[in-house]
């Protein structure tokens, strides 16, 4: 049986969760995100070149096994959802470019 959603109440408002990577925007330094998130930024960041899931995990410091690589997969496909990568090929992910 899958867990419910945690909800809390403040201020009579009710919290159902909270965005763990927010969208990029101007002016948004990848301190924001949650350390892993932001140790994959970081790496493809430095990557000469697009960089896929396998290659990322070890370097975010995770064993290179399948359910790492799956799970790091999905937050690579998070971080293209929000802005602050790209994905130009399947499975490959390079830096967002900023140049618009």
């Amino acid at each position: 049986m899958a867990a419910e959603p945690v909800a809390r109440v403040e201020s009579g408002v009710r919290v159902v969760g909270a965005v763990m990577v927010p969208h990029w925007r101007e002016g948004l330094s990848v301190d924001v995100l949650p350390d892993v998130y932001r140790d994959i930024v970081e790496v493809v960041a430095d990557a000469s070149s697009p960089m896929q899931a396998k290659q990322i995990v070890p370097r975010i410091g995770l064993p290179a096994k399948t359910g790492k690589i799956e799970g790091t997969r999905g937050k690579l496909k998070r971080l293209v959802e929000r802005g602050w990568l790209v994905e130009d090929q399947p499975g490959r992910f390079a830096p967002a470019r900023r140049d618009r």
